[in-house]
């Protein structure tokens, strides 16, 4: 006959218990955080949890500091007023960090993810980012007097695959940090008791769509970052895919060309290398020096390097008849990877970001046109490709939300 083990089940009925404890309380938070200000008889009727156990949940974050009482509200009968809740915008702070090719910015939120302050950090060796992140850390705490005991969580953001087991940088075609290097580990060590998430940026950047953007609601979305490199977010029922490994949506290093020029990471007709923004300026660089007339030609003198995103747009809207040919090449490309995506996820929604936005209307139009003509018909004008509609740091405002999502 087996023995019961009376102190095992206990642990496992605590541990059950709390576990629901802590969902409830998540669940409570992110209604009071869409609704506020808000009843505690309106969160049991939302959450069909009992009035004494809605009270108690509400009591456990009022003591967190994260939730605050905030006057009364209306009542269509002569009952007492309900006394309403909402966020505590100061009562827990995130700071979220987004690495890019020169140095990092910084970023200060508060419990509504507004940002408070951004700092961007260059001048340094990538061998001491651990050292600076921790630097920026304690400056931006102590410029806000705030305590290290508010802060809730730090979120980092950076173009490069990322082991999951380890939290280091595998490799990156955008940063120059070595597969060695221990920053997460200095700054966990740090911050002992702070949850620290580390993410590919374009994770973070289709977080920031998927609770941030134009299309409310969307569960399934795919953003796809378009500057230096190439990179994609993928939100697949509500959450962030990574794959089985961490390594998913490196829509970048997906070969549109087998025969094509070599990558970086060691493929052929990446898409990154042909149709990414350095791609753009090299086929316009190639095509001048090959004696090629375009307007770029007379306002960049002799100096290459001036061709940018920025004159690139200024070509199309004068109608460059070179530049307007190479954009809907480039266009082309483009519409071959969305396609695959498309074929692969199937979502409701695609977001283009990063500064290809900066081309406009006219370059996303020709993506569509391109789209149409190559993809299923069953997803002809039923997914919506659209630009991003945020502003600012877009990667850090996905990891500050995702920290909150997640503490």
């Amino acid at each position: 006959m087996l023995a019961f083990n009376h102190t095992k089940h206990l642990n496992t009925m605590t541990a059950n218990l709390q576990l629901v404890k802590e969902t409830n309380l998540a669940l409570i938070f992110n209604l009071i955080y869409k609704y506020a200000p808000v009843s505690r008889a309106e969160l049991a009727q939302k959450t069909k949890l009992s009035p004494t156990t809605v009270s108690s949940l509400i009591e456990e974050l009022l003591r967190k500091d994260v939730v605050v009482e905030s006057g009364v509200g209306q009542t269509l009968t002569s009952g007492r007023k309900p006394i309403m809740v909402e966020i505590n915008a100061i009562g827990r702070y995130i700071i979220a960090f987004e690495i890019v090719a020169d140095g990092f910015y910084c970023s200060l939120y508060d419990l509504l993810c507004r940002g408070i302050e951004e700092q961007k950090y260059d001048n340094f060796e990538f061998e001491e980012l651990g050292g600076k992140l921790i630097e920026a850390i304690e400056s931006m705490l102590s410029r806000h007097s705030i305590q290290r005991e508010k802060l809730l969580g730090i979120s980092i953001g950076l173009p490069g695959l990322i082991n999951r087991e380890d939290c280091r940088v595998i490799s990156s075609t955008v940063v120059q940090i070595k597969s060695d290097n221990d920053f997460y580990i200095k700054i966990r060590d740090e911050f002992k008791d702070i949850p620290v998430f580390l993410e590919n940026e374009s994770y973070f950047c289709a977080y920031a769509e998927k609770e941030f953007g134009v299309v409310k609601d969307v569960k399934n979305l795919v953003f796809i970052d378009i500057n230096i490199g190439i990179g994609a977010g993928i939100i697949m029922n509500g959450d962030i895919f990574r794959g089985a490994y961490g390594l998913a949506g490196e829509l970048g290093h997906i070969s549109i060309d087998m025969n094509g020029p070599k990558c970086k990471c060691g493929n052929r007709g990446c898409l990154e290398i042909m149709a990414s923004i350095p791609a753009i300026a090299q086929k316009i660089i190639f095509a001048i020096m090959s004696g090629q007339k375009t307007i770029l030609k007379d306002m960049i003198g002799n100096d290459l390097n001036k061709i940018n995103i920025d004159s690139i747009r200024f070509a199309i809207d004068n109608n460059d008849r070179l530049v307007t040919a190479i954009i809907d090449d480039i266009a082309l490309k483009l519409a071959f990877g969305v396609n695959n995506v498309i074929n692969l996820f199937n979502p409701e929604v695609i977001v283009l970001g990063g500064e290809i936005a900066k081309l406009g209307d006219v370059f996303l139009n020709k993506i569509k046109e391109h789209l149409h003509s190559i993809e299923l018909k069953p997803n002809i004008s039923t997914i919506d490709i659209r630009y991003s509609s945020l502003n600012g740091n877009t990667v850090n405002l996905g990891g500050a939300r995702y920290t909150l999502d997640n503490v």
